[in-house]
């Protein structure tokens, strides 16, 4: 049967330019003001300013809108430090100086918390390097149907790709990369081949992973050999099955990244974080609020590849990891071996999967778990969340890399039984609009809610 109509979504509508006062900044930074009663976000706008703009996608309930021109300019206004900034959509707020970034992700975080963090609970941000801080980025490699190669990042709201020449917040030597790379990929015979690189930047090696979708021909490996050399680097090639290999006559490395006394090994496959010196506070701070005594059994949960849970161990009598990707756990146990940690065990569990359900878990691991950290990806921890009240840890701290999953499983944790003690933004990554954040809950005199049926029995 023919369908003839189908609701629309999305209204869009490019609009005449108009000139606005900007109001305010939203939760990730963006300018606001108001046309006839409807929001308008503008990027790139400050508070204060009166700007051009053109309206680009209209919806029922707001707008957005391109910023053509600052007619009066804030004081808090600053040239950006990058020559691309204004194309590319890697950074979002070098207009901004970095302190005023940081206020500003600040009061973002504070105004989506106020029904659940108090002033007093608000600890001091956890910061960095403002640049050069980024040790792991993907650069987008494309070839137009003109055969024009493309180097580089894409365009803020946009599919383009835009040649880069330098980045000032990737780490040495990578924040130069970019024009011996067009250079290098630009001659290879192959260069359609060349879907992106990922480059990692670490004390013992600085690699550059070419995500190639077909066999190189001998000269392209020779070509991408002498880059190795010239540029100091470990290359290596990712086929269109995920493995990795290094160039011939060469052996894959091991790659560690330093955490307090450890070496923590990951493989280019491995999530860890970009901002080294965050995550050295962060890891530091989580230990700390949670308090850990030597006789805690604590659960860390997502735990990658022992981020947390080798500092975790160094204080608590036992702790057990649990890792949704199985080959994560599996290095997450290696390293704890590594650095002679007997007392931490990891295993691959599907988190959104009841944990009463799970082989490693047990009635007895229920009667013991102390306390609780939980550091998910995007999407939160909700399905752990609503089984916490039966777990009854006295200190729970999560780690959330979008605060809206936080927010949302905030109300879950307080329904379970607890309340915020502590919370701060950690600034994982300066230039942009993105803010990760840490938030303790301790157990409350409130009656704890029952456990939804089926996930806990």
């Amino acid at each position: 049967m023919a369908n003839f109509y189908s609701a629309a979504k999305k209204i869009r509508k490019t609009g005449k330019q108009q000139q606005v006062v900007i109001e305010s900044l939203d939760q990730s930074l963006c300018g606001v003001t108001h046309i006839d009663n409807k929001v308008v976000f503008v990027p790139g706008a400050l508070p204060q300013e009166r700007v051009a703009i053109q309206v680009v996608n209209e919806q029922k309930k707001y707008s957005k809108a391109s910023l053509i021109e600052v007619i009066e300019a804030s004081e808090q206004r600053i040239s950006p430090c990058c020559p691309h900034y204004d194309e590319c959509g890697g950074c979002q707020t070098q207009h901004l100086a970095v302190q005023q970034q940081l206020a500003a992700k600040i009061e973002g975080l504070e105004k989506r918390f106020a029904k659940v963090a108090k002033s007093e609970h608000w600890q001091d941000a956890v910061t960095s390097a403002p640049w050069h801080y980024r040790r792991r980025g993907r650069i987008s490699v494309h070839v137009e149907k003109n055969k024009q190669l493309r180097v580089g990042f894409r365009q803020q709201g946009s599919s383009d790709i835009v040649n880069i020449e330098r980045c000032d917040v990737f780490a040495k030597p990578f924040d130069k990369i970019f024009s011996p790379l067009y250079d290098l990929i630009d001659k290879l015979d192959g260069r359609e081949s060349i879907g992106h690189v990922e480059v990692i930047a670490t004390a013992q090696h600085n690699v550059a992973l070419f995500r190639v979708t077909s066999k190189l021909c001998t000269s392209d490996i020779d070509a991408l050999t002498a880059f190795a050399e010239t540029q100091q680097l470990t290359v290596l090639l990712e086929s269109n099955n995920a493995q990795i290999h290094p160039l011939p006559g060469f052996t894959l490395p091991n790659l560690t990244y330093a955490l307090d006394k450890h070496a923590l090994g990951f493989t280019p496959g491995n999530f860890i974080q970009v901002n080294d010196e965050v995550n050295q506070q962060m890891v530091s701070k989580a230990v700390q609020w949670l308090d850990v005594k030597d006789t805690d059994t604590v659960l860390d949960l997502f735990c990658g590849v022992g981020n947390f849970s080798l500092a975790l161990a160094e204080k608590a009598q036992t702790v057990i990891g649990v890792e949704g990707v199985k080959e994560m756990a599996e290095q997450a146990s290696a390293n704890a071996s590594k650095a002679k940690i007997n007392n931490a065990q990891f295993y691959h569990c599907n988190l959104a999967q009841p944990l009463i359900e799970q082989q490693w878990f047990g009635t007895k691991l229920r009667k013991k778990v102390d306390k609780i950290l939980l550091d998910p990806a995007r999407d939160g921890a909700l399905d752990i969340c609503r089984q916490l009240s039966q777990l009854q840890p006295s200190k729970i701290v999560y780690v959330a890399c979008d605060a809206a999953s936080l927010e949302r499983d905030s109300k879950e944790i307080i329904a379970q039984g607890y309340q915020v003690a502590k919370i701060c933004a950690l600034d994982m990554f300066p230039q942009t609009s993105h803010v990760e954040s840490m938030a303790l809950f301790v157990k409350s005199k409130t009656k704890p809610k029952r456990p939804k049926k089926g996930l806990l029995r």
